[in-house]
Parts: C-alpha cells; structure tokens; sequence
C-alpha cells in the first residue's frame, strides 16, 4: 500500500514512522524547508537557543514521553523557582498568592467540576449541554471570580493555556480540559520541556524514516478517484492509495477537494479556531532575573501577559507569550523586540541596561499555520467537533486539532496512532 503524508510536524513524522513500521510505502510531504511545523528550535550561535513555537510536555502527556524514551532521550524539567505575580505594581509569587486571588481560583474551580459531574468523554456526545457550549470561558470566570484582583489571576491562568481571549473559548470545550485531567494532582502542568529543544527528537523522528521528506511541497488540490488519491502540489502530481493530512485548519481550506468533502467535514473546518499568540524572546549579556533569586517565569496584567527562562543552550534568554487581540496589535509597532523590552524595563529597569537583541515568531501570520494551536470556539463542540477527525474514503485527517488533546503536542501524537489505525484498517 502506497500512504501519502502531508505535513512534517509532530503528526506527520509520528504518523509516518507508525505506517512505514506496519510495512507501508510511504511518501512525506512538507510545505516548508523544514519538519517541525510549529514547533523548532532556533539557534542564533553562541549558545542561544530557544523554542519559537511549541514548548512544554505535561507530566501526563505519555507519548511525547513515552517517544523520548524510545530514541533514549529524557526531558528536562522545568525551572522549579516560583512564579512571580505582578498585579497594579504589586508583586507576590504563586507560592504564596493573594488570598482574595486564591479563593476566586478556587471558587472557579470548584464551579467548574460541579458542571463536570455531568459530563462525559467524548465531550461531544453531551447534547444536553448547548448552554454550556453556547457560553464562553469569560463570561463563566465572571460569573465565579468576585474579585477584580481574582477575575485577573483566574483570566491570566487559562488565557495563556488557550493562547487567545477567553471571550473566543467556548466553555464546554474548556470543561472537556477539566475532564481529561480530572486526576491531576497539581504538579502535572507543562511539567516538562525537551532536552536541547524540540528539534532534536524531530530530528530522530525525521531520521528514524526510510523515506526523505520532500521539502517546498504546497498542497493545492486533493482529488479522490476510483481506488486512488492524487495530490496536486504546486510543482507536481503524486497519486497514493491512502492518504494522511496533517495541516491545521486554516491551511486546509485554501486547498481544494474533488470531489468537495462532506458538508459536515467542511463545516468543521471553516468553524475550527487558532489561537492568536505571538512568541517573543529576547537574549541579554546576564541573567539580571537571577540576581534577585527569580527564575524568569512571571504572570503581570501588562501586555507581555507572561514570560519564561526559555534558554536551551547556556546563553540567558527569557521569552514571553502575546495572546489574542493584544498580540494583533503589538505586530502593528514598529518594533515589536524593543517595545517588549521597554515593558519589561518598566518593572525590571535592569532589562533594558543588558538587552541584546530579540525575535518575534507571528504564528497567526504564518502563512502555513495561520495560529499558534487550536481552540475550541463558543458553539462549535456540539455542532462541529465530531466531524472534524473522521476520514473522507481514502482521505485521512491527522493534527492537534483532530485529537482530544488539542492544542498539545500529545495531541499530536495521539491523532498520528488514530489515523494510522484508520489507513491499516482501510
């Protein structure tokens, strides 16, 4: 059996492995002159190394483990210095929050596993939950969290899990979170991250394959007929008996299908939401965070909304996430590295006096990613979520945003071993 895969992310390469491994010939197909997708690591030289896109591994996230194990890789844990909380020019750290802050986290969380009892995995098959569906995760955060300071905390907490406002997250989708990870005991949360980036364990993934992966590789048509698929790149025609896509929503609807997919399959897709985040990361000539005993990591009500210590390679770097309509308008300045540092300087005057330089990673203007992951929108669990993941005859769906683990790079894994089963099968 002849498999065509396109994408080399996460997905594409998992699912690549998994098929050549059931003895399938299979072909990898990449738009960009790189695998990864979103997520790579950069090396500038020197020692500076960062993650531009996907990032941390959950303790509970057994593939992603489970695959470092298989190429004799271990992660690296994370940084176990407390977080620092900035909120109206006063600081604290997540060890020892603002009680009124704390109460409203717990108020919501307890809310949330209260809705909870009711529900079931697959999250879809709850159709007596449309209210649930029909509201947003802000409107619910309003609703528990009493306090201004609370409603902050709480909103920061899941605007940075969902990468976007939290009036564009459905909260049934949100719950469907609560559910998966109902028996966390707290500590599982981006537990981990790779050991000298992602990009190596995609390296061994890529190496691992008997086929090349072909780079420049942009996907224009996907026609079914008869007993075959063919795909029409912008340079070629390749024709497969299976064939496993893995581009994320936005990336799929500009390709054409003949003939057209389900109407249901369409919906989903057009319906399918990115999250709007922007990754910025800036590179100094010391660890200023360090000298004060803080780690890097902090949550504040400014723009920067969170940074991290992101260096991979010795030289200090710390990097920050930009979510929803704040990040759309930060790429509109001039400088979007500078004005991060000034913003930094503004509660840490030491930035300024040891910036280097700085990069910026626009996700939602990636022209073949167009977000930084998926998020599931106010009404599209109970109308669309089921049909996003099912195959098209001899077309397959595989990504992030196909798996109960959307959003993650577990997610990605797990759609990889679901649309390999679905090909064998077929």
């Amino acid at each position: 059996m002849r498999v065509g895969v396109v994408g080399a992310g996460f997905a594409g390469l998992r699912a690549a492995m998994l098929l050549e491994a059931s003895g399938a010939e299979v072909r990898l197909f990449e738009a960009r002159n790189r695998v990864g997708g979103r997520c790579q690591t950069v090396d500038e030289g020197g020692g500076v190394q960062y993650e531009a896109g996907g990032e941390w591994i959950d303790a509970d996230h057994l593939r992603v483990l489970r695959l470092l194990q298989s190429f004799g890789m271990e992660p690296a844990h994370k940084d176990a210095l407390p977080r620092k909380l900035i909120h109206r020019g006063r600081e604290t750290t997540a060890l020892d929050i603002w009680s009124d802050a704390l109460e409203d986290e717990l108020r919501v969380e307890a809310a949330a596993k209260e809705l909870c009892k009711n529900l079931h995995l697959p999250i879809w098959k709850n159709p007596t939950a449309k209210s649930l569906d029909d509201r947003t995760l802000a409107d619910f955060i309003r609703e528990h969290a009493l306090t201004e300071r609370g409603r902050w905390w709480v909103t920061s907490m899941f605007r940075s899990d969902e990468g976007d406002d939290l009036e564009r997250i459905g909260l049934l989708g949100w719950l469907s979170g609560i559910l998966k990870t109902s028996e966390r005991d707290g500590d599982e949360l981006s537990a981990f991250r790779f050991e000298g980036g992602s990009s190596r364990v995609l390296a061994a993934m890529q190496a691992s394959l008997t086929t090349d992966v072909q780079f420049g590789r942009i996907l224009r048509r996907v026609s079914q007929e008869g007993k075959g698929v063919t795909l029409i790149f912008e340079d070629g025609i390749e024709r497969f008996d299976q064939v496993v896509l893995t581009l994320p929503p936005p990336a799929l609807e500009q390709v054409v299908f003949e003939p057209a997919l389900s109407a249901r399959k369409r919906c989903a897709i057009e319906g399918y939401r990115m999250s709007r985040a922007v990754k910025i990361s800036w590179e100094f000539d010391h660890a200023w965070w360090e000298d004060d005993g803080w780690g890097g990591s902090m949550q504040c009500d400014g723009p920067l909304q969170q940074t991290w210590s992101a260096g991979l390679g010795g030289a200090p770097v710390l990097s920050a996430y930009i979510c929803g309509k704040e990040a759309r308008d930060w790429m509109q300045l001039g400088d979007p590295v500078r004005a991060g540092v000034y913003e930094l300087s503004v509660l840490f005057p030491a930035a300024a006096r040891h910036f280097r330089r700085g990069w910026t990673h626009n996700w939602p203007d990636d022209p073949f990613a167009m977000g930084a992951f998926s998020h599931l929108a106010p009404g599209f669990v109970l109308e669309h979520l089921a049909h996003v993941a099912p195959p098209e005859r001899r077309i397959h769906f595989s990504g992030e945003h196909t798996a109960t683990w959307n959003g993650f790079i577990e997610g990605a894994l797990e759609s990889a071993e679901r649309a390999h089963a679905e090909v064998m099968s077929a």
